[in-house]
């Protein structure tokens, strides 16, 4: 059992004498990337005058701010050090709120980036709880991109499959597919589907079938990554709205995960599925 640890009062009181203004926070900022006359701070950060004066001794009586020599004021080391380890603190805060429940659908255990990173990333709330919404809009991304990776434990969809097909065959679009194996099964088990895969596979297109547990359902359009709740849920759950992000440092962690998934997983052997695969008489299921 993890000892609980004690929190000195003196460093309690400091986050919260930051926290409890704004202009603090955005005033040490600026310091930091300083040095700034007083008139300059002004026009920055749009504080009044008196505000101002005041935060500004009250950063140098705690050591965190300095006059210069030529009258201007620059954060100190120890200023600079609290701006370094509050600003991302904040915007991981932010994220976490503005993802709300759907930030569980981020695979932590596999999240070698900070929760700061997603503080610009935005959640595609349906508006209408209508499932073929964020269908549409997967298929009107795959249309404009060029690149596509996908890690996931869902089949998918028609309409975004042949989208896909449509535009791998038309020689504008590459993809990586790095797929649970039971979807993999399962997509080979009906003809409509096992057809519209081949078709994808002879062209640009690889497939890797991954045995064992894969943490979220997660694709990147050129530039910009989607985050699906993980597991394998019901079909029209599994449509669901998905976490959006266009960070740089998202979409790198994101790209190593999935290379990850992939150097794990084996090459799909479409000659061999197809084989194996029993043929029904007709295609029952619903994408």
């Amino acid at each position: 059992m993890t000892e609980s640890r004690a929190i000195p009062p003196d460093a309690l009181e400091d986050i919260a004498y930051l926290s409890r203004s704004p202009n603090r926070i955005r005033i040490l900022h600026a310091l930091s990337k300083g040095p700034y006359t007083r008139r300059e701070l002004e026009e920055f950060t749009e504080a009044s005058r008196t505000t101002l004066d005041r935060i500004v001794n009250e950063l140098e009586e705690r050591g965190w701010a300095e006059r210069t020599m030529d009258g201007s004021y620059v954060a100190t080391p120890d200023g600079n050090l609290l701006v370094e380890e509050l600003m991302p603190f904040i915007d991981s805060v932010v994220a976490i709120r503005q993802l709300d429940e759907a930030v569980a659908w981020i695979p932590t255990e596999e999240l070698s980036i900070s929760m700061q990173h997603f503080s610009d990333a935005s959640v595609r709330w349906s508006a209408q709880t209508d499932p073929m919404e964020t269908i549409d809009y997967f298929t009107d991304l795959i249309e404009e991109t060029t690149e596509f990776r996908i890690l996931t434990n869902l089949a998918a969809p028609v309409p975004f499959a042949a989208a896909i097909r449509d535009r791998i065959l038309a020689g504008r679009l590459t993809a990586e597919f790095v797929v649970a194996d039971e979807i993999i099964e399962y997509m080979w088990s009906q003809p409509d589907r096992q057809k519209r895969w081949q078709e994808i596979l002879e062209g640009d297109a690889s497939m890797f079938r991954h045995q064992g547990t894969i943490p979220c359902n997660m694709y990147i359009f050129d530039d910009t990554v989607l985050i699906k709740k993980g597991g394998a849920e019901p079909i029209k759950e599994g449509y669901g709205v998905p976490i959006e992000s266009e960070n740089e440092r998202v979409l790198s962690w994101a790209h190593d995960l999935i290379d990850q998934y992939r150097n794990a997983a084996t090459p799909v052997d479409t000659e061999a599925l197809a084989e194996a695969s029993p043929v029904p008489e007709t295609d029952s299921g619903t994408e």
